[in-house]
């Protein structure tokens, strides 16, 4: 509970979209009568140390060894690409890329078990014009933010109420 997924109208045979709105968006379009998440969801966050590289692959291209046998990965394969975020020092070569992406570790919480984390995360974000990335594991959220964009939304998320704990919270081997 806590989200909601809205339609958009299918264009040039793809299927419909479906996009994540929160329970706040949808009141202040005018929606009346729906619950708000727990706004007040207080987390605790870490900044991991590395910096992560965004890579789109071919659609069937095969996952790339020292990503599998590596360290930390993100991916998604859809009906059109295949992406991959890793350490910078683990990106593939001669494929488009993004780089300078940090990561935000949320401590022992899982969006799988409740739906008020997300809206606490995205929603301080997007008010101050950032567009996270987010990644949700059966234990923890990963939040990714470009590098220049950091300062920005730590500040946002702690005066949403958040904490930032320091401790060394790198890429395990």
């Amino acid at each position: 509970m806590g989200e909601f997924l809205s339609r958009s109208a299918s264009c040039a045979n793809r299927p419909e979209i479906l996009h994540w709105t929160s329970p706040t968006t949808l009141v202040s379009q005018g929606i009346e009568g729906m619950t708000t998440p727990n706004q007040n969801k207080k987390l605790t966050l870490h900044l991991l140390n590395e910096k992560f590289t965004m890579s789109k692959l071919a659609q069937f291209a095969e996952f790339p060894m020292i990503v599998a046998k590596g360290e930390m990965c993100f991916s998604a394969r859809t009906d059109d690409e295949f992406i991959i975020i890793t350490p910078e020092f683990m990106a593939p070569t001669n494929v488009q890329q993004e780089i300078g992406w940090r990561a935000l570790r949320v401590d022992g919480e899982s969006a799988l078990k409740d739906g008020s984390i997300l809206p606490s995360l995205i929603d301080p974000l997007t008010q101050v014009g950032l567009n996270p990335l987010v990644f949700t594991t059966f234990t923890t959220v990963y939040v990714f933010l470009r590098e220049e964009k950091i300062v920005d939304a730590v500040k946002a998320l702690q005066r949403a109420g958040h904490s930032f704990e320091h401790k060394e919270v790198a890429v395990p081997k």
